[in-house]
Protein backbone atom coordinates (compact mmCIF):
# COMPACT_ATOMS: atom_id res chain seq x y z
CA UNK A 1 0.00 0.00 0.00
CA UNK A 2 1.07 3.64 -0.60
CA UNK A 3 2.97 5.15 1.91
CA UNK A 4 0.85 8.59 2.47
CA UNK A 5 3.20 9.97 4.88
CA UNK A 6 6.26 9.15 2.76
CA UNK A 7 4.76 10.57 0.15
CA UNK A 8 3.38 14.01 1.92
CA UNK A 9 7.14 14.67 2.90
CA UNK A 10 7.70 14.58 -0.63
CA UNK A 11 4.99 17.37 -1.70
CA UNK A 12 7.49 19.29 -4.55
CA UNK A 13 5.75 23.00 -3.52
CA UNK A 14 6.60 23.65 0.14
CA UNK A 15 4.20 26.51 0.16
CA UNK A 16 1.94 23.69 -0.54
CA UNK A 17 2.89 21.48 1.78
CA UNK A 18 1.20 22.51 4.95
CA UNK A 19 -2.46 22.16 2.97
CA UNK A 20 -1.47 18.36 2.16
CA UNK A 21 0.05 17.68 5.96
CA UNK A 22 -3.50 18.87 7.19
CA UNK A 23 -5.79 17.17 4.77
CA UNK A 24 -3.73 13.46 5.96
CA UNK A 25 -4.17 14.80 9.41
CA UNK A 26 -8.33 15.27 8.80
CA UNK A 27 -7.72 11.48 7.07
CA UNK A 28 -5.84 10.24 10.03
CA UNK A 29 -8.52 11.50 12.02
CA UNK A 30 -11.80 10.43 10.56
CA UNK A 31 -12.80 13.98 9.02
CA UNK A 32 -13.20 12.48 5.45
CA UNK A 33 -15.22 15.53 3.76
CA UNK A 34 -12.75 17.89 5.47
CA UNK A 35 -9.73 15.56 4.04
CA UNK A 36 -11.38 15.64 0.40
CA UNK A 37 -11.62 19.60 0.59
CA UNK A 38 -7.99 20.26 1.57
CA UNK A 39 -7.02 17.71 -1.14
CA UNK A 40 -8.80 19.92 -3.76
CA UNK A 41 -7.24 22.79 -2.28
CA UNK A 42 -4.04 21.74 -2.36
CA UNK A 43 -4.14 20.56 -6.22
CA UNK A 44 -5.60 23.76 -7.54
CA UNK A 45 -2.83 25.53 -5.28
CA UNK A 46 -0.30 23.76 -6.29
CA UNK A 47 -1.12 23.45 -10.19
CA UNK A 48 -1.32 27.59 -9.91
CA UNK A 49 2.00 27.69 -8.90
CA UNK A 50 3.69 25.12 -11.47
CA UNK A 51 1.58 27.37 -14.27
CA UNK A 52 3.29 30.34 -12.89
CA UNK A 53 6.83 28.71 -13.27
CA UNK A 54 6.20 27.81 -16.62
CA UNK A 55 4.71 31.06 -17.83
CA UNK A 56 7.83 32.70 -16.64
CA UNK A 57 10.20 29.76 -18.52
CA UNK A 58 7.81 30.83 -22.00
CA UNK A 59 5.03 28.85 -22.05
CA UNK A 60 2.19 30.19 -23.49
CA UNK A 61 -0.44 28.09 -22.93
CA UNK A 62 0.48 29.12 -19.30
CA UNK A 63 -0.06 32.38 -20.04
CA UNK A 64 -3.81 33.06 -19.44
CA UNK A 65 -4.46 31.15 -16.06
CA UNK A 66 -1.64 33.23 -14.48
CA UNK A 67 -3.03 36.14 -15.83
CA UNK A 68 -6.43 35.47 -14.28
CA UNK A 69 -4.77 34.34 -10.89
CA UNK A 70 -2.93 37.77 -11.05
CA UNK A 71 -6.55 39.91 -11.69
CA UNK A 72 -8.51 37.82 -8.88
CA UNK A 73 -5.64 38.82 -6.87
CA UNK A 74 -5.56 42.58 -7.38
CA UNK A 75 -7.14 44.78 -4.05
CA UNK A 76 -10.65 45.74 -4.23
CA UNK A 77 -11.14 43.11 -7.54
CA UNK A 78 -15.16 42.90 -6.75
CA UNK A 79 -15.06 39.83 -9.13
CA UNK A 80 -12.46 37.43 -7.47
CA UNK A 81 -14.61 34.89 -6.09
CA UNK A 82 -16.42 34.19 -9.64
CA UNK A 83 -12.83 34.23 -11.53
CA UNK A 84 -11.34 31.92 -9.18
CA UNK A 85 -14.47 29.78 -9.50
CA UNK A 86 -13.62 30.09 -13.64
CA UNK A 87 -10.23 28.85 -12.88
CA UNK A 88 -10.81 25.94 -10.86
CA UNK A 89 -13.76 24.88 -13.67
CA UNK A 90 -10.84 25.35 -16.24
CA UNK A 91 -7.50 23.98 -14.22
CA UNK A 92 -7.66 20.06 -15.46
CA UNK A 93 -8.27 20.93 -18.89
CA UNK A 94 -5.41 23.80 -18.54
CA UNK A 95 -2.97 21.30 -16.49
CA UNK A 96 -3.11 18.60 -19.33
CA UNK A 97 -2.76 20.94 -21.84
CA UNK A 98 0.43 21.59 -20.53
CA UNK A 99 1.23 18.36 -19.66
CA UNK A 100 1.33 18.65 -15.81
CA UNK A 101 -1.62 15.45 -16.03
CA UNK A 102 -2.05 12.93 -17.98
CA UNK A 103 -5.78 11.68 -19.36
CA UNK A 104 -6.47 9.56 -16.53
CA UNK A 105 -5.25 11.77 -14.08
CA UNK A 106 -7.46 14.32 -15.19
CA UNK A 107 -10.69 12.28 -14.96
CA UNK A 108 -9.62 10.99 -11.68
CA UNK A 109 -9.11 14.78 -10.56
CA UNK A 110 -11.99 15.46 -11.51
CA UNK A 111 -13.77 12.93 -9.73
CA UNK A 112 -11.61 14.67 -6.95
CA UNK A 113 -13.13 18.22 -7.66
CA UNK A 114 -17.27 16.60 -7.70
CA UNK A 115 -16.53 14.90 -4.56
CA UNK A 116 -15.43 18.34 -2.74
CA UNK A 117 -18.29 19.92 -4.10
CA UNK A 118 -20.57 17.87 -2.34
CA UNK A 119 -18.45 17.64 0.89
CA UNK A 120 -18.17 21.75 0.76
CA UNK A 121 -22.17 22.20 -0.43
CA UNK A 122 -24.40 19.62 1.12
CA UNK A 123 -27.25 21.49 -0.75
CA UNK A 124 -26.61 19.77 -3.82
CA UNK A 125 -27.70 16.45 -2.70
CA UNK A 126 -31.15 15.89 -1.97
CA UNK A 127 -32.57 17.20 1.36
CA UNK A 128 -31.51 15.35 4.40
CA UNK A 129 -28.96 13.24 2.20
CA UNK A 130 -25.47 13.62 3.12
CA UNK A 131 -22.97 12.70 1.37
CA UNK A 132 -20.66 10.59 3.81
CA UNK A 133 -17.61 9.92 2.19
CA UNK A 134 -15.52 7.09 3.91
CA UNK A 135 -11.91 7.45 5.54
CA UNK A 136 -10.92 4.98 3.17
CA UNK A 137 -12.31 6.83 -0.09
CA UNK A 138 -10.94 10.15 1.05
CA UNK A 139 -7.26 8.50 1.38
CA UNK A 140 -7.95 7.58 -2.28
CA UNK A 141 -8.06 10.95 -3.43
CA UNK A 142 -5.09 11.98 -1.44
CA UNK A 143 -3.22 9.13 -3.44
CA UNK A 144 -3.87 9.82 -6.73
CA UNK A 145 -3.33 13.81 -5.59
CA UNK A 146 -0.27 12.71 -4.70
CA UNK A 147 1.04 10.49 -7.30
CA UNK A 148 -0.71 12.47 -10.15
CA UNK A 149 0.40 16.08 -9.25
CA UNK A 150 1.69 17.58 -5.92
CA UNK A 151 4.99 15.25 -5.47
CA UNK A 152 6.00 16.39 -8.67
CA UNK A 153 8.30 19.20 -9.88
CA UNK A 154 6.66 21.53 -12.86
CA UNK A 155 8.11 18.54 -16.08
CA UNK A 156 6.54 18.45 -18.97
CA UNK A 157 6.82 15.46 -21.02
CA UNK A 158 8.53 17.17 -24.00
CA UNK A 159 10.39 19.70 -22.18
CA UNK A 160 12.16 16.90 -20.14
CA UNK A 161 12.64 14.58 -23.28
CA UNK A 162 14.56 17.92 -24.84
CA UNK A 163 16.08 18.77 -21.53
CA UNK A 164 17.43 15.19 -21.28
CA UNK A 165 18.73 14.85 -25.12
CA UNK A 166 20.68 18.37 -24.67
CA UNK A 167 22.23 16.96 -21.60
CA UNK A 168 23.74 13.89 -23.26
CA UNK A 169 24.19 15.55 -26.75
CA UNK A 170 27.00 18.44 -25.09
CA UNK A 171 30.58 17.66 -26.13
CA UNK A 172 30.89 17.83 -22.78
CA UNK A 173 28.16 15.47 -21.41
CA UNK A 174 29.87 13.48 -18.28
CA UNK A 175 27.90 10.05 -17.29
CA UNK A 176 26.66 10.65 -13.18
CA UNK A 177 24.10 8.07 -12.55
CA UNK A 178 23.08 9.91 -9.63
CA UNK A 179 21.93 13.11 -11.22
CA UNK A 180 20.31 11.12 -14.35
CA UNK A 181 18.08 9.38 -11.63
CA UNK A 182 17.25 12.34 -9.76
CA UNK A 183 16.65 14.67 -12.91
CA UNK A 184 15.03 12.21 -15.56
CA UNK A 185 14.17 9.14 -13.67
CA UNK A 186 13.06 9.86 -9.78
CA UNK A 187 11.53 13.96 -10.42
CA UNK A 188 9.62 12.96 -13.33
CA UNK A 189 6.01 11.71 -13.99
CA UNK A 190 5.98 8.11 -15.32
CA UNK A 191 4.50 8.93 -18.55
CA UNK A 192 7.43 11.29 -19.48
CA UNK A 193 10.03 8.81 -17.61
CA UNK A 194 9.02 5.90 -19.89
CA UNK A 195 9.37 8.86 -22.68
CA UNK A 196 12.87 9.22 -22.13
CA UNK A 197 13.85 6.34 -21.50
CA UNK A 198 12.14 4.82 -24.63
CA UNK A 199 13.69 7.82 -26.76
CA UNK A 200 17.39 6.56 -24.94
CA UNK A 201 16.57 3.09 -25.68
CA UNK A 202 15.77 4.41 -29.66
CA UNK A 203 19.27 6.03 -29.68
CA UNK A 204 21.00 3.32 -28.06
CA UNK A 205 19.96 1.07 -30.54
CA UNK A 206 19.64 2.47 -33.75
CA UNK A 207 22.63 4.61 -33.56
CA UNK A 208 20.49 7.53 -35.25
CA UNK A 209 22.53 10.27 -36.58
CA UNK A 210 20.44 13.41 -36.08
CA UNK A 211 21.46 16.62 -38.15
CA UNK A 212 20.96 18.85 -34.32
CA UNK A 213 23.52 16.87 -32.89
CA UNK A 214 27.01 17.90 -33.30
CA UNK A 215 28.78 15.10 -31.83
CA UNK A 216 28.72 11.61 -33.55
CA UNK A 217 26.22 8.93 -34.33
CA UNK A 218 28.28 6.86 -32.13
CA UNK A 219 29.16 8.85 -29.56
CA UNK A 220 25.43 9.57 -29.19
CA UNK A 221 24.75 5.61 -28.97
CA UNK A 222 27.07 4.70 -26.69
CA UNK A 223 25.95 7.51 -24.13
CA UNK A 224 22.31 6.82 -24.55
CA UNK A 225 23.39 3.42 -23.52
CA UNK A 226 24.83 4.48 -20.05
CA UNK A 227 21.93 6.42 -19.38
CA UNK A 228 19.49 3.35 -20.53
CA UNK A 229 21.51 0.62 -18.71
CA UNK A 230 20.91 2.86 -15.73
CA UNK A 231 17.44 3.48 -16.09
CA UNK A 232 17.68 -0.83 -16.36
CA UNK A 233 18.71 -0.88 -12.92
CA UNK A 234 16.14 1.32 -11.45
CA UNK A 235 12.78 -0.25 -13.79
CA UNK A 236 14.02 -3.41 -15.93
CA UNK A 237 10.55 -4.15 -16.74
CA UNK A 238 10.16 -1.12 -18.44
CA UNK A 239 13.95 -1.01 -19.82
CA UNK A 240 12.93 -3.85 -21.62
CA UNK A 241 9.07 -2.58 -22.59
CA UNK A 242 11.38 0.14 -24.16
CA UNK A 243 13.80 -1.72 -25.96
CA UNK A 244 11.03 -4.22 -27.52
CA UNK A 245 9.59 -0.66 -29.41
CA UNK A 246 12.28 -0.65 -31.31
CA UNK A 247 13.70 -4.04 -31.85
CA UNK A 248 11.68 -4.51 -35.39
CA UNK A 249 14.21 -1.74 -36.45
CA UNK A 250 17.04 -3.12 -35.40
CA UNK A 251 16.08 -6.09 -37.36
CA UNK A 252 16.55 -3.91 -40.38
CA UNK A 253 18.92 -1.97 -39.96
CA UNK A 254 22.66 -1.72 -41.34
CA UNK A 255 24.32 -4.93 -40.15
CA UNK A 256 27.52 -2.28 -38.88
CA UNK A 257 24.81 -0.79 -36.98
CA UNK A 258 23.35 -4.16 -35.56
CA UNK A 259 27.06 -4.84 -34.66
CA UNK A 260 27.13 -1.56 -32.78
CA UNK A 261 24.32 -2.25 -30.73
CA UNK A 262 25.36 -5.77 -30.02
CA UNK A 263 28.65 -4.11 -28.98
CA UNK A 264 27.06 -1.66 -26.63
CA UNK A 265 23.89 -3.28 -24.94
CA UNK A 266 24.45 -6.87 -25.18
CA UNK A 267 25.69 -7.51 -21.29
CA UNK A 268 22.17 -5.92 -21.08
CA UNK A 269 19.26 -8.40 -20.15
CA UNK A 270 16.82 -6.08 -21.85
CA UNK A 271 18.30 -6.54 -25.27
CA UNK A 272 17.80 -10.18 -25.17
CA UNK A 273 14.80 -10.29 -24.15
CA UNK A 274 13.18 -7.90 -26.82
CA UNK A 275 15.53 -9.67 -30.06
CA UNK A 276 13.92 -12.23 -32.22
CA UNK A 277 15.35 -15.64 -32.48
CA UNK A 278 16.56 -14.96 -36.43
CA UNK A 279 18.36 -11.93 -35.20
CA UNK A 280 20.40 -13.72 -32.23
CA UNK A 281 21.17 -16.61 -35.06
CA UNK A 282 22.61 -14.08 -37.07
CA UNK A 283 25.09 -12.43 -34.60
CA UNK A 284 26.31 -15.58 -33.63
CA UNK A 285 26.99 -16.90 -37.33
CA UNK A 286 28.48 -12.83 -37.50
CA UNK A 287 30.47 -13.84 -34.54
CA UNK A 288 31.67 -16.97 -36.12
CA UNK A 289 32.90 -15.67 -38.70
CA UNK A 290 34.73 -12.68 -37.39
CA UNK A 291 36.69 -15.48 -35.45
CA UNK A 292 37.27 -17.19 -38.78
CA UNK A 293 38.15 -14.47 -40.98
CA UNK A 294 41.92 -13.46 -42.09
CA UNK A 295 43.15 -10.44 -41.16
CA UNK A 296 45.93 -8.28 -41.83
CA UNK A 297 45.36 -5.70 -39.41
CA UNK A 298 44.15 -4.75 -35.68
CA UNK A 299 40.57 -6.59 -34.77
CA UNK A 300 38.03 -3.30 -35.34
CA UNK A 301 37.55 -1.79 -31.63
CA UNK A 302 33.66 -2.67 -32.50
CA UNK A 303 34.68 -6.27 -33.24
CA UNK A 304 36.85 -6.28 -30.22
CA UNK A 305 33.19 -5.31 -28.23
CA UNK A 306 31.42 -7.69 -29.45
CA UNK A 307 33.58 -10.35 -28.70
CA UNK A 308 34.11 -8.81 -24.85
CA UNK A 309 30.66 -9.78 -24.19
CA UNK A 310 32.66 -13.69 -24.21
CA UNK A 311 33.39 -12.88 -20.16
CA UNK A 312 29.39 -12.70 -19.79
CA UNK A 313 28.19 -15.97 -18.94
CA UNK A 314 24.34 -15.44 -20.30
CA UNK A 315 25.93 -14.04 -23.11
CA UNK A 316 27.98 -17.27 -23.96
CA UNK A 317 24.91 -19.03 -23.68
CA UNK A 318 22.71 -17.08 -26.14
CA UNK A 319 25.64 -17.21 -28.90
CA UNK A 320 27.81 -20.55 -28.27
CA UNK A 321 30.07 -19.61 -31.11
CA UNK A 322 31.65 -16.87 -29.31
CA UNK A 323 33.47 -18.25 -27.16
CA UNK A 324 35.02 -20.47 -29.50
CA UNK A 325 36.00 -17.85 -32.11
CA UNK A 326 37.70 -15.90 -28.83
CA UNK A 327 40.05 -18.13 -28.43
CA UNK A 328 40.64 -18.76 -32.13
CA UNK A 329 41.99 -14.98 -32.63
CA UNK A 330 45.30 -14.09 -32.60
CA UNK A 331 46.89 -13.51 -29.34
CA UNK A 332 47.26 -9.46 -30.13
CA UNK A 333 43.18 -9.81 -30.84
CA UNK A 334 42.38 -10.95 -27.66
CA UNK A 335 44.56 -8.62 -25.66
CA UNK A 336 42.42 -6.74 -27.73
CA UNK A 337 39.82 -8.24 -26.40
CA UNK A 338 40.40 -8.42 -22.79
CA UNK A 339 41.35 -4.50 -22.28
CA UNK A 340 37.74 -3.86 -23.40
CA UNK A 341 36.34 -5.46 -20.84
CA UNK A 342 38.53 -7.00 -18.10
CA UNK A 343 37.24 -9.11 -15.64
CA UNK A 344 37.53 -12.43 -13.70
CA UNK A 345 36.63 -14.62 -16.93
CA UNK A 346 40.23 -13.58 -18.38
CA UNK A 347 42.29 -14.36 -15.56
CA UNK A 348 42.60 -17.88 -17.19
CA UNK A 349 43.69 -16.40 -20.27
CA UNK A 350 46.02 -14.17 -19.25
CA UNK A 351 49.50 -16.73 -18.97
CA UNK A 352 48.64 -18.52 -22.04
CA UNK A 353 48.71 -14.60 -24.24
CA UNK A 354 52.05 -14.43 -22.12
CA UNK A 355 53.47 -17.73 -22.89
CA UNK A 356 53.25 -16.41 -26.72
CA UNK A 357 54.90 -13.13 -25.96
CA UNK A 358 57.70 -13.06 -29.14
CA UNK A 359 59.00 -10.21 -28.79
CA UNK A 360 60.01 -7.39 -26.32
CA UNK A 361 57.86 -5.21 -27.62
CA UNK A 362 54.83 -7.52 -27.84
CA UNK A 363 55.61 -8.41 -24.18
CA UNK A 364 55.04 -4.86 -23.13
CA UNK A 365 52.00 -4.28 -25.39
CA UNK A 366 50.47 -7.59 -23.98
CA UNK A 367 50.93 -6.83 -20.46
CA UNK A 368 49.90 -2.77 -21.21
CA UNK A 369 46.74 -4.32 -22.96
CA UNK A 370 46.08 -7.38 -21.11
CA UNK A 371 47.08 -7.88 -17.87
CA UNK A 372 47.47 -4.89 -16.28
CA UNK A 373 44.05 -3.90 -16.69
CA UNK A 374 42.88 -7.74 -15.01
CA UNK A 375 44.97 -6.93 -12.42
CA UNK A 376 42.53 -5.51 -9.73
CA UNK A 377 39.98 -9.39 -10.37
CA UNK A 378 43.02 -11.50 -10.06
CA UNK A 379 42.73 -14.17 -7.48
CA UNK A 380 46.20 -15.63 -5.62
CA UNK A 381 45.72 -18.49 -7.89
CA UNK A 382 45.31 -16.44 -11.14
CA UNK A 383 48.41 -13.90 -9.85
CA UNK A 384 51.02 -16.82 -9.20
CA UNK A 385 49.77 -18.15 -12.54
CA UNK A 386 50.45 -15.05 -14.04
CA UNK A 387 53.97 -14.40 -12.93
CA UNK A 388 54.85 -17.84 -13.52
CA UNK A 389 54.45 -17.29 -17.24
CA UNK A 390 56.27 -13.76 -17.06
CA UNK A 391 59.21 -15.49 -15.68
CA UNK A 392 59.17 -18.69 -18.23
CA UNK A 393 59.22 -16.04 -21.29
CA UNK A 394 62.51 -14.16 -21.84
CA UNK A 395 60.53 -11.78 -23.87
CA UNK A 396 58.71 -10.49 -20.87
CA UNK A 397 61.78 -8.84 -19.47
CA UNK A 398 62.23 -6.25 -21.91
CA UNK A 399 62.54 -2.12 -21.79
CA UNK A 400 59.49 -1.17 -19.65
CA UNK A 401 58.57 -4.79 -18.22
CA UNK A 402 59.94 -4.57 -14.92
CA UNK A 403 58.46 -1.11 -14.54
CA UNK A 404 54.45 -3.27 -15.67
CA UNK A 405 55.86 -5.53 -12.60
CA UNK A 406 55.88 -2.57 -10.05
CA UNK A 407 52.10 -1.44 -11.63
CA UNK A 408 51.14 -5.08 -11.10
CA UNK A 409 52.10 -5.46 -7.81
CA UNK A 410 50.21 -1.93 -6.68
CA UNK A 411 47.72 -2.98 -8.79
CA UNK A 412 46.63 -6.72 -6.88
CA UNK A 413 46.42 -4.35 -3.15
CA UNK A 414 43.09 -6.01 -3.24
CA UNK A 415 44.76 -9.51 -1.81
CA UNK A 416 46.09 -7.81 0.99
CA UNK A 417 49.03 -9.65 3.17
CA UNK A 418 49.34 -12.62 1.45
CA UNK A 419 50.31 -10.57 -1.68
CA UNK A 420 53.39 -9.64 -0.69
CA UNK A 421 53.92 -13.50 0.28
CA UNK A 422 53.73 -14.28 -3.62
CA UNK A 423 55.75 -11.38 -4.22
CA UNK A 424 58.64 -11.97 -2.13
CA UNK A 425 58.80 -15.57 -3.63
CA UNK A 426 58.82 -13.57 -7.09
CA UNK A 427 61.44 -11.36 -6.22
CA UNK A 428 64.11 -14.03 -4.72
CA UNK A 429 64.07 -16.56 -7.84
CA UNK A 430 64.96 -13.04 -9.33
CA UNK A 431 67.45 -11.71 -7.50
CA UNK A 432 70.21 -12.84 -9.49
CA UNK A 433 69.73 -10.34 -12.03
CA UNK A 434 70.20 -7.59 -9.97
CA UNK A 435 69.30 -4.75 -11.99
CA UNK A 436 65.83 -5.91 -12.69
CA UNK A 437 65.57 -6.93 -8.94
CA UNK A 438 66.50 -3.78 -7.63
CA UNK A 439 63.81 -1.88 -9.61
CA UNK A 440 61.21 -4.15 -8.48
CA UNK A 441 62.47 -4.00 -4.77
CA UNK A 442 62.83 -0.50 -4.79
CA UNK A 443 59.12 -0.30 -6.60
CA UNK A 444 57.35 -2.05 -4.32
CA UNK A 445 59.58 -2.02 -1.03
CA UNK A 446 58.78 -5.42 -0.13
CA UNK A 447 63.04 -6.45 0.02
CA UNK A 448 66.15 -4.42 0.39
CA UNK A 449 67.62 -3.58 -2.52
CA UNK A 450 70.94 -5.08 -3.21
CA UNK A 451 74.55 -4.08 -4.38
CA UNK A 452 75.74 -3.88 -8.00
Amino acid sequence: MLDLEERVSRVFNPEVRPLVREAHRCYASGAARAAIVLTWTAVCADLIHKAEILKEDGESDARGLVEDVERAQQPGQADAVNIMLGIERSILDIAEKLELVDRTQKMQLERLREDRHLCAHPSLRPLGELFEPTAEYARAHLAVALEAVLVHPPSQGRKILESFMVQVADPAFTFDAQYLGYAFFDRVRPSARAKVIQFAAKFALLQIDDPHVTIPPGMLADRMALCLRHFAERDAALATDCVARHADRLVKADPAVQLAALARLGDLPAFWACLPEALIAQFNARVEGIGKAERTGALPAQEAKVFALVANAEVRTTLPALEGAFTALHVSDRCRVIGQRPNAYFAAHLPGVLEEVGSFDHGQFVARTAVLPCAGVLTLDDLRAVLRAWWDNDQCWGRAMPGYLVELYAATAHLGAQRDAVWREYLEELREYTPTFNEIARGTGLVEVQAD
